[in-house]
C-alpha cells in the first residue's frame, strides 16, 4: 500500500507534468500570434506602399485636379470645425 509521502510525491509530478505542459502550449501559442501579427503587418505594408504608390501616379498625371482636390477638401475641413 503507499504511503502518504508517495502519494504527495506522485501528485507534486503530476502537477510539474501538467505546469510543463502548459508552459508549451502557451509558447507555440504566443509563436503562432508572432508569426500571424507579422505576416499581417508584411501584406498591410505592402498595401500601403501600394496605394501610396498609385496616389503618386495620380498626383503626377492630374496635377491641376490634384490640387482642386487638395483646395476643395481644406476648404470643406474648414466649414466642418467652424
Amino acid at each position: 500500500m503507499a504511503t502518504t509521502k508517495e502519494k504527495n510525491q506522485d501528485s507534486q509530478e503530476k502537477v510539474k507534468d501538467a505546469y510543463h505542459l502548459a508552459e508549451e502550449a502557451t509558447s507555440e501559442a504566443v509563436s503562432s500570434l508572432k508569426d500571424h501579427a507579422k505576416e499581417s503587418l508584411n501584406e498591410g505594408s505592402a498595401k500601403v506602399k501600394s496605394a501610396t504608390h498609385q496616389a503618386g501616379n495620380m498626383i503626377k498625371e492630374h496635377p491641376l485636379l490634384s490640387v482642386g482636390c487638395a483646395f476643395l477638401a481644406g476648404w470643406a475641413i474648414s466649414k466642418i470645425t467652424k
